[in-house]
């Protein structure tokens, strides 16, 4: 039996806040996201019919979504940009495969994580990688997030933890959680970016969310001890 994201979410929000803070905690919230992606979606399917000039309004709204994606996936934000920008070459040169009427911010993503899978096949990353995990290299920062789906207000530490935990992760694990609790998709939407089942979808979400929960208990003060 799938285990539903839903029941992992009401886990992690016994020791994190993270469930009180998501991008759609409130209608306003909700609205601005709901807005957002509708303009997301008007310019790609402008775009996607001939209309240069739709490229900029494309860029504007997808650009940030793209980049707060990638930069959880890699933990460098000079990486991010560089795929980012790999992952709107890919857009223009796709465009014309864009189904008219869908979601565009689920077919973006899922070009933007083909540029970073493309990446991490390179001899010399994987060289890397190995290289900074010996040095125990802390990951980069997040720049100020600039769109409703980065709105997740934890505190440092607790957010320094998450980080950690994610970075931690193997890969599909971390980008199903990415996906649904940062990027705000719904199960159905992540798996079309993941190429993945729902069921996986969720078995994948569930894996993260037992991971940070187990983090986030051990970072919890003891019952009685110093805060």
């Amino acid at each position: 039996m799938w285990v539903d994201v839903s029941d992992s979410v009401a886990h992690a929000a016994a020791v994190s806040p993270m469930a009180e803070s998501s991008p759609k905690a409130t209608p306003c919230a909700a609205a601005a996201e709901a807005r957002a992606v509708s303009l997301l979606d008007a310019a790609m399917e402008r775009y996607a019919n001939g209309d240069d000039i739709a490229f900029q309004e494309l860029y504007r709204h997808g650009a940030p979504r793209l980049r707060g994606f990638l930069l959880r996936l890699t933990g460098s934000a000079a990486l991010a940009e560089d795929l980012a920008q790999e992952a709107f070459l890919r857009i223009h040169r796709a465009r014309g495969s864009f189904e008219p009427g869908a979601s565009a911010l689920p077919w973006v993503l899922a070009i933007a994580r083909n540029a970073f899978f493309d990446h991490a096949r390179s001899p010399h990353v994987r060289r890397t990688a190995t290289a900074a995990r010996a040095d125990h290299a802390p990951a980069e920062r997040e720049a100020p997030p600039d769109t409703q789906g980065e709105e997740v207000a934890i505190a440092g530490e607790m957010l320094d933890v998450v980080r950690k935990t994610l970075a931690e992760l193997p890969v599909l694990p971390r980008e199903a959680f990415i996906l649904l609790r940062f990027e705000g998709l719904s199960v159905q939407e992540a798996a079309q970016v993941l190429g993945a089942t729902e069921g996986a979808v969720k078995v994948r979400a569930f894996r993260a969310y037992e991971a940070l929960r187990e983090a986030l208990g051990r970072d919890d003060p003891k019952p009685g001890g110093p805060r």
